[in-house]
């Protein structure tokens, strides 16, 4: 079976954690022994008017990658100019793929700008359409009339829909009611079980570690809420005679305005700022409870590996995240201080069963199962 993988969320050299998750599910997909192209059509911003570099190359699990890499000055224009970028990849698909490949599937990684392009790409060739759905924010496309137009064209006539959680999934059926439940099979991410993997914690009677992962970035609707745990760590050092510590790892533009705001705490923190897997793994591992407060999450990543390491959750009520966390393995909050408050409080007054919370969920998001589960869902329209 010969798959054409396309996204427009993909790692590059001078991006290496940009669309990580896609790249995981490709080497899932490869794990389940088909053969897999990658097409990653990429808009960067420039100050150039227009360039395009085309690389072609074999990854380190010897999957053939080819990136198109569009700069301009004017980035966010032809990141919405669909037919540009469905026109390009057409070229390259023509130019350096069909002779020597002809897939049988055709499979995009989230619907704006990819699912489009692959829509268009499909299509053309007469081929299935698969797209996988990472993102939350679809509702947005929605309502911009030209690029609704193209995401319900492209769900429509897609033959099967993959969003990463049961969450996404009603979501998307609730935005869309057009759309048949059948179209849709639920895949979770890949989580490197081989990087997050479980290590017994060093009992302390003096002290608290708490960790948070995240990129530390100004939005204007913000998707990460670290006031909320921050401030009611201060609350809770305040009534505790134990030493509380906070690390916090991960960039963005706002790691100042936070260690200013914890420089104001009587507990001690620490930033690290941009950590490889491993190095999470490690901080993970060392860590007495992870936390994790956000408006919205369609799957959780940082979660399942914070659970890996069997390290307990303590997070916000919201999206999937009710799918990962229930009593045995952590706490779900309402995003207000006095509501994260109890929720640390209970959570650190609970006796977690750690070695348990990280073999209840090792496998299930293994690159193996995960590449199984895709491969099963592609056999369907083919058989």
């Amino acid at each position: 079976m010969n798959v054409l993988f396309l996204s427009s969320w993909y790692p590059t050299p001078n991006n290496p954690g940009f669309g990580i998750f896609v790249k995981e599910h490709t080497k899932a997909i490869h794990s389940s022994g088909v053969e897999i192209i990658v097409m990653a059509i990429l808009v960067e911003r420039s100050t150039s008017f227009f360039s395009l570099d085309v690389q072609d190359f074999r990854d380190e699990s010897d999957i053939r990658t080819i990136q198109i890499i569009i700069s301009s000055r004017f980035r966010d224009l032809i990141y919405h100019f669909i037919p540009l970028q469905r026109q390009i990849a057409f070229k390259y698909y023509k130019k350096i793929i069909s002779p020597v490949f002809s897939p049988d599937i055709v499979h995009s990684n989230v619907v704006f700008p990819a699912g489009m392009i692959g829509d268009f790409l499909a299509g053309k060739i007469n081929k299935p359409h698969f797209i996988t759905e990472h993102w939350s924010k679809v509702a947005g496309v929605l309502q911009k009339p030209y690029l609704c137009g193209l995401t319900k064209g492209a769900y429509k006539r897609s033959t099967k829909i993959l969003p990463v959680s049961e969450f996404l999934k009603k979501n998307l059926i609730y935005l869309m009611p057009f759309l048949n439940s059948s179209k849709f099979s639920v895949i979770p991410n890949v989580i490197n079980s081989e990087s997050f993997t479980f290590k017994k914690k060093q009992d302390s009677t003096e002290e608290i570690k708490f960790c948070a992962v995240a990129t530390w970035a100004t939005k204007k609707v913000p998707d990460k809420k670290p006031e909320l745990f921050i401030e009611a760590l201060e609350q809770i050092q305040l009534k505790s005679n134990k030493k509380i510590t906070l690390t916090m790892v991960g960039g963005g533009d706002r790691v100042k305005e936070l260690q200013e705001l914890c420089g104001k705490k009587s507990y001690k923190t620490e930033f690290l700022g941009f950590q490889t897997k491993e190095q999470i793994s490690k901080v993970l591992q060392n860590s007495d409870y992870f936390v994790h407060a956000s408006t919205i999450e369609t799957f959780g990543v940082v979660i399942v590996e914070a659970l890996m390491t069997g390290t307990p959750v303590i997070c916000s009520n919201v999206g999937a995240l009710p799918e990962l966390i229930d009593d045995s393995n952590g706490i779900l909050c309402e995003n207000t201080v006095e509501k994260w408050v109890e929720g640390i409080e209970k959570a650190i007054s609970f006796s977690y069963r750690n070695e348990e919370i990280a073999a209840n969920i090792k496998n299930k998001f293994s690159t193996i199962n995960v590449g199984k589960k895709i491969k099963t869902i592609y056999d369907e329209p083919l058989n």
